[in-house]
């Protein structure tokens, strides 16, 4: 039996058996498979399994279905292939063979949730505001991605949105990685100190430990870390905290997301890192889609007749 995997959220890894015939996708309790993600709409999505074969259609969701470098039009039904990433909202799900590739295995960072300023009576009500702007921020992120913007373009606004969400980052950057060679082919960042005028945005080294390993690095504070090479190359540095997050799709790391804080420790939470999760798995499949796409036009141009010979 054909099997669904949620790549991304709080749920996962959770997998469903997909029957043969329709089943629903949504948020709301009365869909087949129901995922608790406020940017997807209560019906959003519906699968048809007919023997192998697999049909997916948006139902006039309000943040869309992302599937093969584009968004699908609501109502119209079209055929997918098994393993090949789709983004409901800001979840990403993966039907049949070759999904379970697709998790990757992020830890759990010890010492985001146990702040101090956590443990006090105003911890629920931070917890209820920290929800509301994460859910605000999911929306806009979602309505981005159904933007006509270029890759650049639409990186350049996520990077405005962390700075909105996360106040105690001082940088952001989106380092785009060659899966192939891993060289880096492009760099967008920002830094909310003017001042800031160094080459490099952000810590090599934090950066090509997160390539290599495809696993997150994550320091909430930097004075407190057992010394290391790199923990010592931070303090040099003089970053206080750090959190650096793959972005992997079908298996390839096509780059990371990268934020920092100069001025002060813990500049994030727990919870920041797990948005951050899910954010990675998004963005990632935009990103493999729009390097598909450049490559499939470089081929095309090459195969172009040159109208100028005879």
């Amino acid at each position: 039996m054909t099997t669904l995997y949620l790549l991304n959220g709080p749920a996962k890894g959770r997998s469903f058996k997909l029957r043969e015939g329709a089943l629903f996708l949504g948020r709301s309790m009365d869909n087949d498979i129901q995922i608790e993600d406020k940017t997807l709409s209560r019906k959003h999505l519906r699968i048809l399994r007919r023997g192998n074969r697999l049909f997916i259609t948006d139902l006039k969701s309000r943040n869309g279905t992302f599937y093969g470098g584009y968004f699908l039009q609501p109502g119209m039904s079209i055929e997918i292939e098994e393993g090949s990433p789709i983004a409901v909202g800001m979840t990403v799900i993966c039907i049949g063979e070759g999904c379970e590739q697709e998790l990757v295995p992020f830890p759990d960072p010890h010492g985001l949730a146990d702040r101090e300023e956590d443990k006090n009576k105003g911890a629920v009500e931070r917890r209820d505001k920290s929800d509301e702007k994460r859910t605000r921020l999911l929306s806009n992120l979602s309505d981005f991605f159904r933007a006509n913007d270029s890759v650049e373009e639409t990186l350049e606004r996520i990077i405005g949105q962390v700075f909105h969400y996360l106040k105690r980052v001082d940088r952001a950057a989106f380092v785009l990685f060659d899966p192939e060679d891993h060289k880096a082919t492009k760099v967008i960042s920002k830094s909310k100190r003017k001042s800031d005028t160094s080459g490099t945005p952000y810590c090599p080294a934090v950066v090509m430990q997160v390539v290599e390993t495809g696993m997150p690095f994550v320091v909430s504070n930097v004075q407190t870390e057992t010394d290391t090479s790199l923990v010592n190359t931070l303090k040099v540095l003089k970053i206080e905290s750090v959190m650096c997050v793959p972005l992997i799709c079908r298996s390839k790391i096509l780059g990371v997301i990268y934020v920092d804080s100069l001025e002060r420790p813990y500049g994030f939470r727990r919870e920041d890192y797990l948005l951050f999760m899910d954010l990675s798995q998004r963005i990632a499949v935009a990103l493999e889609h729009a390097r598909v796409a450049s490559d499939l036009m470089a081929i095309a141009d090459a195969l172009s007749p040159d109208d100028e010979e005879e």
